[in-house]
């Protein structure tokens, strides 16, 4: 009973810091409905000029097929020294050459074109690239389809499972969700444990019947609850509700994952809190730990495009095991039995990681 009125008392401080509320509650509310439609990772209005040379029927008709809301068409030019001045001046994200015999060499099965890309971003010109080829070569082989009669069409049809639309908010809601418990699970119960030592508690506490370890799991029980209420309002509230994400797996199974995640990751709040002197440092070095776990996560780089010693670095990062087995749970409805090697990895990963901050904190006190 003692341990139960301990976890009440860490709750009911936790709700009389308005500061502290209204940063969680705005982490779990605001913080991802901004990262899910303030960032968009497809192609919208791509400004580009056009250098035609053919001036033909078929060249303006390519130019059409590149519209809104995915390019942004801006007009003709007319010699090729503009072009280097356009990208330089940031006018353009790409610009199109077309050649003079483009029409003649199209009735011949050739297609000759060039793009020239502003690299200043390369995101977008990547986009950009791929986007237009993907139309021009539609285009091209509906053209040979009606020069050859004979001419068989392959009819590729994609079929995308999941997220059909293939919506960015998708993979960004989720993702900036994970980052955000990531961050309360190092800062709030180190925190938390600073607090009383600068309170002057920690000393009062040695010498009355009441032992720093049972404080301490108070703490971590009390952040757990709610680090858990918050995914849980964030879920239903900002994913499903607002963002209108379908999750279709179980939200039970997904707050025990959850809980895993939160074990795993408050082994290295509690190192943070040993050694620790004040609230300064415990933000310092949240942020210093923060940083390489979402980086070898792969949620902002994907793993196929890291270098190899940190695609093996990647396997060391809690946050990997635990944005797997998230997307396959909330996005692909996926059960138990498709994740539970996952819950074991975060658990061989985070018993360690917990005696490791148990041991540091308990030698610090």
């Amino acid at each position: 009973m003692k341990f139960l009125y301990l976890v009440k008392k860490e709750l009911l401080l936790f709700v009389r810091n308005k500061g502290l509320l209204l940063f969680v509650l705005y982490l779990f509310t605001g913080d991802i409905y901004i990262a899910a439609n303030g960032i968009d990772l497809s192609l919208k209005h791509a400004k580009f000029y056009t250098l035609d040379y053919d001036m033909s029927y078929e060249s303006r008709d390519i130019v059409s097929k590149l519209v809104p809301p995915w390019f942004d068409f801006k007009g003709y030019i007319t010699d090729s020294k503009e072009i280097e001045s356009y990208l330089m001046r940031d006018k353009a994200v790409g610009i199109i050459v077309i050649p003079e015999d483009f029409s003649e060499k199209l009735k011949e099965n050739k297609l000759d074109l060039a793009f020239f890309l502003n690299g200043a971003d390369a995101s977008t010109g990547y986009l950009f690239a791929g986007y237009t080829g993907s139309i021009i070569t539609d285009y091209y082989l509906e053209k040979v389809k009606n020069y050859q009669r004979n001419f068989s069409k392959i009819d590729l049809r994609n079929r995308v499972l999941y997220n059909p639309n293939t919506e960015s908010k998708y993979f960004l809601g989720l993702s900036e969700l994970f980052s955000v418990i990531t961050l309360l699970v190092l800062i709030l119960p180190a925190a938390s444990i600073i607090r009383e030592k600068d309170e002057g508690n920690i000393e009062m506490i040695l010498i009355s019947p009441l032992s720093i370890r049972k404080l301490i799991a108070a703490k971590l029980v009390a952040m757990t609850i709610i680090i858990l209420l918050g995914t849980t309002i964030s879920v239903n509230l900002i994913l499903k509700t607002v963002l209108h994400i379908p999750v279709r797996g179980n939200q039970l199974l997904f707050l025990i994952l959850t809980a895993g995640y939160i074990f795993t990751t408050m082994g290295l709040s509690l190192f943070i809190a040993s050694i620790s002197s004040n609230m300064l440092q415990v933000s310092q070095l949240a942020i210093l730990f923060l940083l390489p776990i979402l980086f070898l996560s792969g949620s902002w780089t994907p793993y196929e495009s890291m270098p190899l010693i940190f695609q093996k670095l990647t396997y060391l990062s809690p946050l990997k095991y635990y944005l797997d087995a998230g997307y396959a749970i909330i996005i692909k409805g996926l059960d138990f039995s498709f994740v539970w090697f996952y819950i074991l990895m975060m658990f061989l990963m985070g018993l360690p990681l917990f005696i490791f901050g148990t041991f540091f904190i308990n030698k610090k006190l």
